[in-house]
């Protein structure tokens, strides 16, 4: 039975927690996680509310009946992270939205869950505008070019939306050191010389 880290809930040899320090942020970040997500080995939303002071996480897929939701898509201000058509670059916006909802899951889930919650479809949009290749780059595809995970584009909106991105830049780091130590563990496995010479 491997040792589990409580807070970070990776295994001990792959816990990031000491690069995890919770960041103070005007914004509060909530996260909507479709379950499927959370199964995965890297958990991004999770690793995103560790790494935040302000910031919630609620697991589901239909939210228009979920009490908490439903006050914070009622609040003035609050907004969607989301990508497209209407969104408006964070950088541009101001001053800061009270709530920043954040859908956690697949394109594909991410585009249901909003068909299904009509409330929160109907918040207003927030982009990024960026260059950033994704920190799940050999670990998970990607569906196209500038689509990022979610502790990396939090990272990045709360960078723009505060005018301070070097305070959230350790949440990026990491997550990509994360992937990295993801990433050579599965290197390992497929390789038994190389297992052999470590473990000798």
């Amino acid at each position: 039975m491997r040792e589990t880290c409580l807070r970070c809930l990776r295994p001990a040899s792959f816990c990031v927690c000491a690069d995890l320090r919770p960041v103070p942020s005007a914004t509060r970040v909530v996260l909507l996680q479709h379950p499927r997500e959370a199964r995965l080995a890297i958990c991004s939303a999770w690793l995103t509310r560790l790494s935040l002071e302000n910031a919630e996480l609620h697991r589901g897929v239909r939210f228009e009946d979920h009490p908490r939701v439903r006050e914070v898509a009622a609040t003035p201000g609050a907004a969607l992270l989301y990508p497209g058509e209407g969104s408006v670059p964070a950088d541009r916006v101001s001053p800061p939205p009270p709530f920043l909802v954040v859908i956690d899951g697949t394109w594909l889930q991410a585009d249901r869950m909003l068909r299904d919650n009509p409330a929160l479809a109907a918040l207003p949009r927030v982009g990024l505008v960026h260059d950033l290749e994704s920190g799940y780059t050999g670990l998970r595809r990607e569906p196209a070019a500038g689509h990022l995970s979610t502790i990396e584009a939090v990272a990045l909106a709360l960078g723009a939306l505060e005018r301070d991105p070097s305070r959230f830049a350790p949440m990026g780091e990491a997550f990509r050191r994360a992937v990295r130590l993801q990433l050579e563990a599965t290197r390992t496995r497929r390789n038994p010389r190389h297992r052999e010479r470590t473990q000798g």
